[in-house]
């Protein structure tokens, strides 16, 4: 069900979705959009090119990588130096089917590779259930890291933090 807009809550449908630029830097801040929403808002305001990808240093992947939120389709048109998950192993969040999607397109010929940062690890996950999701991505990463080689590389905090990727 990647990308399925109808399992997307209005609230989150409703969520800030902003682009920061600043001194040649670019920030992708999705809150819980959909992804359908953020392509259509960059195209409304010329930042989106059919023919080629857009490119930020630093994409919030949105509603904490949530499978309904994401799709192969975004990261055709969207790609990033840094991605950013904020979700924390609840509610199956990130799902690892847009992990993979993401570590995909970085190891990608052609592509540049990336850096994804998590805010939580298996470590510091909130209890048994979310732990071990966050040990299933941290395996999954790894194991993407070890087919991509160079062209993608891992952060996963121990401490609930996003202090190290800025």
């Amino acid at each position: 069900e990647l990308g399925n807009r109808k399992k997307v809550t209005a609230p989150n449908l409703a969520s800030l979705m902003l682009l920061v630029e600043e001194a040649g830097k670019s920030a992708l801040l999705t809150g819980d959009g959909h992804w359908q929403d953020i392509l259509a808002g960059l195209k409304h305001h010329g930042r989106l090119n059919p023919a080629v990808r857009a490119h930020f240093d630093l994409l919030k992947v949105q509603h904490h990588g949530s499978e309904y939120n994401w799709s192969k389709q975004f990261s055709e048109q969207i790609s990033a130096d840094r991605y950013v998950f904020c979700g924390n192993g609840e509610h199956e969040n990130p799902d690892p089917r847009v992990v993979q999607i993401i570590c995909d397109a970085a190891g990608a010929a052609g592509s540049p590779g990336a850096r994804l940062y998590f805010n939580t690890s298996s470590a510091s996950a909130p209890d048994v259930p979310t732990r071990a999701h966050m040990a299933r991505l941290e395996k999954l990463v790894k194991q993407n890291q070890t087919r991509y080689a160079a062209k993608l590389t891992a952060q996963f905090c121990s401490v609930p933090s996003l202090e190290l990727v800025f």
